[in-house]
């Protein structure tokens, strides 16, 4: 089976000439607990394979398929919470080839629009690719931008970590469900209806100010609102940025996902400086106590300023988050770090109405590397991240509140080869 991968893989240069794509890709993952709780640690490899072709003077059609492997493997992947997401999520007893059809759009596009029919990987404040593990969150849909203005439907999705493609009402549930408001597991998993995902967009840009307003619509669900505003005011080489981000949310049904007549409500704000080599900034986040905020976590990732990778404050209320964020460039080495620090205070893990993944306060130290390596060879570039969260809160000396959670280092290395 490894020599069949290897001779794939060989193969790619021959594969990839135009119209034909491919990227390669390794992923390492490992998760260090306290010292009495397990640990875990996976690799996989994977490639996609593409064929992109302009028709006529306006259309082009996009198609690719993935395949990937994990090995040396934990033994107890299916208690792990970052390495399970190399596998199948849907099949965690599949250690397999793992293969999914990525993307089949047919695009038409002209001086003022374009329209993209078919599957394919949206990014978009509420769904994005959150690409964290071997694949990339992909969408089936129509989703058509003219100027500033988006517009989109969505009926089916294949969230990260997943190898089958879904309706959106079954999409929800792959990734862990955690408890209604009475404490007890949520079911809501295979029991949702829907009939798919209205999406609305406005992003403009005004001198120094940049502003946007998107609309999230689940039928029979919940209905999300963002709108935001970023200004930027140049200084002596460089530019004071600023920026405010309001969410306002609310249910559409009744059910172990989202109760009647819930809201939420986010505000979130950044102001830093940013200069050709390095920038910083400082991040603040507030989630109201009216309920919690709720986005599937198989959509993509948390929009605030204050998110950091490895972690997020999705299925929580009454949550006040700090941020500091840093990013450095060494051109000469096509080299960024970028470290980041954030303390988050959440509600107590008891108490369910406001805390749904029973996640304790926590204090969070990000380092991220990302160096391009074209120079080795063209497309070829790594990443490596180091998130470590230590617990700022009462875990009730229960280790269902710390294993995978706080107390923890989530080492991450990435080698991407695009041809």
């Amino acid at each position: 089976m490894m020599k069949f991968l290897f001779t794939l893989l060989l193969s790619i240069p021959l594969l990839a000439q135009k119209p034909f794509y491919a990227q390669f890709r390794y992923f390492h993952l490992e998760t260090d607990n306290e010292k009495v709780l397990p640990d875990y640690g996976a690799n996989a490899l994977g490639v996609e394979l593409g064929y992109t072709k302009n028709v006529g003077k306006h259309f082009k059609v996009d198609l690719s398929g993935s395949l990937s492997t994990s090995f040396l493997n934990s033994s107890n992947l299916a208690s792990s919470r970052y390495e399970i997401g190399l596998l199948d999520q849907a099949n965690t007893s599949n250690l397999d080839f793992l293969t999914r059809i990525e993307k089949a759009s047919l695009t038409y596009q002209n001086k003022k629009m374009k329209v993209k029919l078919g599957r394919q990987v949206l990014n978009t404040p509420f769904i994005n690719p959150q690409d964290g593990r071997m694949r990339p969150s992909a969408e089936g849909g129509i989703y058509a931008e003219l100027g500033p203005l988006s517009l989109g439907y969505l009926y089916e999705m294949a969230p990260r970590g997943t190898m089958g493609w879904s309706p959106v009402a079954e999409s929800i549930g792959y990734f862990p469900v955690g408890v209604a408001i009475d404490g007890k597991k949520s079911t809501y998993a295979g029991h949702l209806t829907s009939a798919g995902i209205l999406m609305a967009g406005l992003d403009q840009k005004w001198k120094g100010l940049s502003y946007k307003f998107h609309n999230l619509f689940v039928e029979n669900l919940l209905q999300t609102a963002l709108i935001s505003a970023e200004f930027a005011h140049p200084i002596r080489g460089g530019k004071w940025v600023s920026g405010i981000q309001f969410i306002k949310q609310h249910s559409l049904s009744d059910n172990q996902y989202i109760e009647k007549n819930t809201h939420a409500s986010v505000i979130s704000l950044k102001t830093g400086l940013e200069y050709k080599r390095w920038n910083g900034s400082l991040n603040v986040t507030n989630i109201s106590a009216e309920g919690r905020y709720l986005m599937p976590r198989e959509w993509g990732k948390d929009p605030f300023y204050t998110f950091m990778p490895r972690e997020r404050n999705e299925g929580l209320g009454d949550v006040k988050a700090y941020v500091a964020k840093f990013s450095y460039a060494i051109p000469n080495w096509k080299m960024k770090i970028n470290p980041s620090v954030g303390y988050f205070d959440l509600p107590s893990v008891t108490n369910f109405n406001l805390n749904k993944y029973g996640m304790p306060s926590y204090s969070q130290v990000n380092l991220e590397i990302l160096i391009d390596a074209s120079k080795i060879a063209k497309g070829l570039d790594f990443q490596f991240l180091l998130a470590n969260k230590t617990n700022q809160g009462d875990t009730m000396e229960n280790s269902k509140y710390i294993q995978n959670k706080v107390n923890m280092n989530s080492w991450n290395f990435v080698v991407n080869y695009r041809l």
